[in-house]
């Protein structure tokens, strides 16, 4: 196999990152908004505290060449990226963002003419509830599977995985404080007539939920998009990983709807912005000279010139 090729012109893997700039966005509009709304600077300094870090990061990289350190640099975004969302119930109230339920719900009167989730109860089954939950489950697995192989694989793999996925993340989680939501079933809770019940991934789904959700972690739906990029990912660079998850993906993006976490606006906008972040990662890839073919792990040479 040829030797790949290298960083492209003008592009140098210590270079700053588009999903960097998207990250550190996110935490200075939250920490902005923190301090004139709610005047509490200990959560306006833990967000600071992240842009710092991507600072320090972003500079030590391009003086120490180091591929263990640069790894580092690229896994940081998972402890910024977790932060930001599990901090999302605790800011939003603080910032006084206007929650909006009825806005993405009367969007989807306009688009379809109902909610989707109340007329959904009319194909309700446990059987069929606990398809739905086992394919909203398989999300996480995919997901954590995928950032502990891509994470301890080719570094321009993952250099290619985290521009995309972090630069949606980014834009996702400020999305979730831009246009706060907790969705169709704390908004139509009277409204719906039976109960979701099913079996053993039902009850485990319902408590990963309860454990998991930031509350108001509604708009866009990171789910789908997050699950679409997944998806598109795997089919350019792990097409095994494509082939089996194809199937609960469709599983996930019914179910969001079919168990009430997303409006169908979320979806329609979660979708877009994953396919948009994956064409970024392509671009990316593209420009680092970095292809399909390049499937080898070779520390040694992390930081090429371009080719000649």
């Amino acid at each position: 196999m040829a030797k790949p090729a290298n960083i492209a012109e003008n592009i140098s893997l210590t270079s700053i990152m588009i999903h960097e700039v998207l990250m550190c966005a996110m935490c200075l509009q939250i920490a902005i908004r923190l301090i004139f709304h709610s005047g509490r600077f200990e959560w306006a300094m833990a967000y600071f505290f992240c842009i710092l870090v991507y600072g320090l990061l972003i500079r030590f990289g391009k003086a120490n060449k180091n591929p263990v350190f640069y790894r580092i640099r690229l896994l940081w975004n998972v402890i910024a990226m977790n932060f930001a969302f599990t901090s999302i119930k605790s800011i939003v109230p603080l910032i006084g963002a206007p929650i909006s339920d009825s806005a993405l719900a009367n969007i989807d009167v306009f688009i379809i003419g109902q909610d989707l989730s109340i007329l959904a109860q009319t194909v309700y089954s446990k059987p069929l509830t606990e398809i739905m939950s086992l394919g909203y489950m398989l999300f996480i697995v995919f997901l954590s599977f995928a950032f502990l192989y891509y994470g301890s694989g080719d570094i321009r793999r993952l250099t290619v995985f985290c521009v995309g996925i972090f630069s949606l993340y980014g834009i996702g989680i400020s999305g979730y404080t831009i246009v706060p939501a907790e969705g169709p079933y704390v908004h139509f809770a009277e409204l719906y007539s039976k109960p979701i019940e099913g079996y053993l991934f039902t009850s485990l789904n319902a408590l990963m939920v309860k454990l998991g959700s930031s509350r108001f972690d509604v708009f866009p739906s990171l789910h789908v998009g997050v699950g679409l990029y997944l998806l598109l990912f795997f089919r350019r660079w792990s097409r095994s990983l494509y082939h089996a998850y194809l199937v609960p993906f469709i599983l996930l993006t019914i179910s969001t709807v079919y168990l009430r976490y997303h409006y169908v606006t979320d979806i329609l906008c979660g979708a877009p912005l994953g396919a948009l972040c994956y064409w970024g990662s392509v671009v990316f890839a593209k420009r680092i000279g970095f292809t399909e073919d390049h499937s080898i792990s070779r520390e040694e040479d992390y930081d090429f010139q371009p080719a000649k």
